[in-house]
């Protein structure tokens, strides 16, 4: 097997893994954030977590306020949340595992001194890839 061979195997199981721990999140964000934890435990991000229904916005809040600290911005009837905050994959995967989650997609927006920059992202958006 040559190298360029054991690389597209290796990203092949490495594509596979993600799908498997984080089977929500966009895998352009665990990828960004893994390469930006090199150098900073938790980089700062503007998270977008598409609900699948319509959820009940103080359970929401509550959620994500004792979760990670952060109010929430509430898009689309509470389909469509907003968060900035400096994030790290267990907080990812905390989202996942706590909201009827659809889809989570993120921006990167600083070095901890980032604001957040608002949605970005549509619902239906498709990936480069």
């Amino acid at each position: 097997m040559s190298g360029i061979d054991t690389i597209v195997k290796k990203f092949d199981e490495f594509e596979n893994s993600m799908k498997e721990g984080l089977p929500k999140v966009d895998e352009r964000l665990v990828i960004d954030m893994l390469h930006r934890m090199k150098r900073d435990d938790s980089p700062m991000y503007t998270i977008e977590i598409f609900l699948k229904e319509k959820p009940n916005s103080d359970e929401i809040r509550s959620i994500i306020t004792e979760g990670l600290g952060v109010m929430p911005a509430l898009y689309d009837h509470g389909t469509h949340i907003v968060v900035a905050h400096r994030f790290n994959l267990q907080m990812l995967e905390y989202i996942s595992n706590n909201l009827n989650v659809e889809k989570i997609r993120g921006t990167f927006t600083g070095a901890g001194r980032g604001a957040s920059i608002g949605p970005v992202f549509e619902r239906d958006d498709k990936p480069d890839y």
